[in-house]
């Protein structure tokens, strides 16, 4: 009958509209290009998702213009598109362009005060504006510039740069941290640590040199976090003593070991903290064992239970040079009680504290106690004298903390790293990236922003010579149309036979 047929369409329409409806609401969106051009960071979708007042960005382009930075409007369209998704209604953007509509343009550069020859980025959020000058958000190679060859675009960094203006502008002042110097430790900014000084110049942070020698053996108050990244030589004891001060008293200390240096006196600020260094080198499992397994690099595994490195329990990284284990004092038990120094007074050890392990040796790493093989003789595991798995290379230690990261307010803590040439530009991986990101974001108080950070995007280059060149075009121009060209010789033929 005709009803039951109408009743079928009515039916069918109903629910397509129901799945419409739910689809448009419960969907999951992935990013399947070579480059992951379209994914934000968990930095950056954190950052924009967490907009609590609306930000205004203007992309001011002008199609004509050859200035540079120009050709990676395409690409800014697409990270735009990623933000607008996240910020929701808290994000305004608006594409100006200056040659259509010049009277809104002369208003803009009247108002922000920027240059209107060059294409910019205008991001105006909690009554602060930033300018972006395009080609500030392009990695180039300007090699070829000294012979008028134009530069050469490498990579493409515009989540990285539009995220720390993000950051800026939603916190100000700046978070002061203070890198110790005096004593052989790493500086970011130069070799070997260039690539991790340019991750903190995109954090928003001030970094500042510590010599305690040359400041009255004090910290600064306004120190947000103090580094200590790979001691070469030890501290003396009364700059271990500051140290110590400084955290128990609500500080924040990030602290990589070197392994092959014997620092006694910074090694007292990590024990009072609970967590004690066990002077061992880590090492694969070989049937033999040998020297050379010495120089293999040791793959680490996260640990879960806290906050700082959650996002990243799926993942491996890899600790290059060498490294050793640590081992967390009890959490029922008090603290060491004492570290005594024969030139000072004893310096007691907090006594409530939580410890935690962040990172642990993978299964088949074993901890080689040097001291006791014989000198030239194969490294084989020795029970009793050497270490067993499972073996910590990474922890933390809070003092007067809640038991939640994300609530650590007049707290003091402590990251520890038996290592610390894991950071070095030659070693440093996209994971060791996001794990120092992590701690570092962690210990200023910003877990929010933990997780792994915005990557350059680079673009794929094809570097050929001139010969390889021409055959490309002899192929292209030659061979293919020939060759098809035969093949429809050969059909043709076999049709009229």
């Amino acid at each position: 009958m005709p009803w039951h047929f109408f009743t079928k369409i009515l039916l069918a329409l109903l629910l397509l509209i129901g799945l419409n409806e739910l689809a448009s609401r419960h969907y999951v969106r992935r990013d399947l290009s070579r480059s992951h051009r379209f994914s934000l960071s968990d930095q950056g979708s954190v950052l924009f998702s967490g907009i609590q007042r609306p930000a205004r960005m203007i992309i001011y382009f002008s199609p004509n213009s050859s200035t540079e930075g120009s050709e990676l409007f395409e690409d800014l369209e697409a990270l735009m598109q990623e933000y607008q998704i996240k910020g929701r209604e808290n994000l305004i953007v608006e594409y100006l362009n200056p040659i259509k509509d010049l009277a809104r343009a002369r208003n803009l550069q009247q108002h922000y005060r920027f240059n209107p020859n060059e294409n910019a980025i205008i991001i105006d959020y909690m009554d602060h504006t930033k300018i972006i000058p395009f080609k500030e958000l392009g990695d180039y190679d300007h090699t070829n510039t000294a012979h008028n060859e134009p530069p050469r675009l490498i990579a493409f960094r515009g989540e990285q740069v539009i995220n720390a203006a993000l950051i800026e502008l939603s916190e100000i002042p700046l978070k002061k941290i203070y890198f110790l110097q005096g004593h052989g430790e790493k500086v970011p900014g130069t070799a070997p640590l260039e690539v991790v000084g340019r991750y903190l110049q995109h954090q928003h942070v001030n970094v500042q040199p510590l010599n305690l020698a040359m400041t009255q053996q004090q910290i600064p108050e306004d120190a947000a976090l103090v580094m200590i990244l790979g001691a070469a030589y030890d501290l003396s004891q009364e700059e271990a003593e500051v140290l110590q001060k400084y955290w128990s008293h609500s500080g924040r200390l990030f602290i990589l070991l070197d392994p092959t240096i014997e620092t006694p006196h910074l090694l007292q600020i990590t024990q009072a903290a609970g967590i004690l260094p066990r002077g061992d080198s880590l090492l694969p499992s070989y049937p033999s064992g040998n020297e050379a397994a010495s120089s293999h690099d040791v793959i680490g595994i996260f640990i879960s239970g806290c906050e700082l490195t959650k996002q990243f329990l799926d993942l491996n990284i890899v600790f290059a040079g060498p490294t050793e284990s640590l081992d967390i004092a009890s959490q029922q038990l008090p603290l060491p009680v004492e570290v005594a120094s024969t030139n000072s007074t004893a310096i007691e050890a907090p006594k409530q504290s939580q410890r935690r392990p962040l990172i642990e040796a993978a299964p088949g790493f074993w901890g080689c106690k040097k001291a006791e093989h014989e000198v030239g003789k194969d490294l084989s595991f020795i029970e009793g004298k050497d270490l067993s798995p499972p073996l910590i290379i990474a922890a933390i230690a809070d003092l007067g903390a809640l038991h939640d990261d994300r609530v650590a307010v007049s707290a003091a803590r402590m990251i520890v790293v038996g290592n610390s040439d894991f950071i070095q530009d030659k070693n440093i991986g996209s994971v060791g990236l996001d794990f120092f990101s992590s701690s570092l974001n962690g210990l200023i108080d910003r877990v929010q922003l933990t997780g792994n950070t915005a990557k350059m995007k680079a673009y794929f280059t094809l570097n050929l010579h001139e010969e390889q060149m021409q055959q490309i075009v002899l192929w292209c121009m030659l061979f293919i149309p020939l060759l098809g060209a035969l093949a429809g010789l050969a059909i043709f033929w076999r049709r009229r036979s």
